[in-house]
């Protein structure tokens, strides 16, 4: 008998462009040029050849272990400017690789930035990907979320791309109860994590002080913690302050922040995580991660975009997508 190990199948992972006008293709290009991460797996680029810089063609070029679903432009598209065009494609993307990993052909889906305001201008009604790739897999938007992860720290939002107003309008002990739940249920489904620990901030000051400043935590946090007693498969502790929190989680206190808005998650984990933040879908049948940034079109076409992001959610794809397999 051979004492060689077997060897593994690559993964073949499914990596949207996103819109065309700003620096995802340049991103998604400098990382494949990673020969590691090129190597690692299959990759199906959906998008626009057309967008990819000519210097960096080549770590995009079709090839063995990489080839294009390419989508014809939806009109004429300019860098550093969101347009119908622009956000047309990324759009046709987006949902050329979701369809790529519903079927079975992707093992997760990697989506480069792509920009509401381009969307809007294309007639999408999506706030991001988010809500884009829920209503693609049949979901409801309460149904999916995100996980925000970098310097080791996860973060997960129980209110998203809202205005702050209707964030706090909106918080209930259900949704946070039910938040916590698509949390703790998706860190030991998709991070392999036995008996998530979460960690609940608070919304106010001190956590309120006793009701000094503010009263959600005794109306709505206290509430959503006693319908979430009977959980066995995560646990939840809190409210804490929003100023140590997080502290907490980075000396391995909690697996996650549960966060009520979007930038009491969103700033400590970018002053930790700038470049190497990713955004992990956590609700749908597949794994996708994104670079944690936007499309920056303030700089898209002068070749100084940083690829940190972008390989950071390439790396996690990999691992979510082989922890997947190895479940099976």
């Amino acid at each position: 008998m051979s004492s060689r190990p077997a060897k593994t199948e690559k993964p073949c992972l499914a990596l949207s462009l996103g819109d065309p006008a700003g620096i995802g293709p340049e991103v998604a290009a400098k990382a494949l040029a990673d020969r590691g991460l090129a190597r690692a797996a299959h990759w199906l680029v959906c998008g626009s050849p057309a967008s990819v810089p000519k210097a960096l063609w080549p770590a995009l070029a079709p090839r063995a272990g990489l080839r294009w679903l390419a989508l014809p432009d939806a009109g004429r598209w300019r860098l550093g400017r969101p347009s119908a065009a622009s956000g047309a494609l990324a759009a046709q993307a987006v949902r050329a690789g979701a369809r790529l990993a519903l079927s079975g052909q992707a093992q997760a889906l990697v989506t480069a930035p792509l920009s509401k305001e381009a969307l809007h201008l294309a007639g999408e009604p999506w706030p991001g990907h988010t809500e884009m790739l829920a209503q693609l897999c049949g979901l409801k938007p309460r149904q999916v979320g995100m996980l925000l992860a970098g310097g080791g720290l996860r973060v997960f939002l129980v209110t998203r791309h809202v205005s702050l107003r209707r964030a706090l309008a909106s918080l209930s002990p259900q949704s946070v109860a039910e938040a916590a739940r698509l949390a703790g249920l998706g860190l030991a489904q998709r991070f392999g994590i036995q008996r998530p620990r979460l960690g609940l901030a608070a919304l106010n000051p001190h956590a309120g002080e006793a009701g000094a400043f503010g009263d959600e935590e005794a109306r709505v946090l206290a509430p959503a913690l006693k319908l979430l007693r009977r959980e066995r498969g995560f646990t939840v502790q809190g409210p804490y302050p929003a100023d140590t929190v997080f502290v907490k989680a980075l000396r391995g206190e909690f697996d996650a922040v549960l966060c009520l808005y979007h930038d009491q998650g969103l700033i400590p984990l970018k002053l930790l995580a700038f470049d190497s933040g990713v955004n992990v879908t956590l609700g749908l049948p597949f794994a996708r991660t994104s670079p944690d940034h936007g499309t920056a079109f303030d700089i898209a076409g002068k070749g100084i975009a940083d690829p940190g992001s972008m390989k950071a959610a390439l790396r996690l794809a990999l691992e979510l997508s082989a922890r997947q397999r190895g479940a099976r």
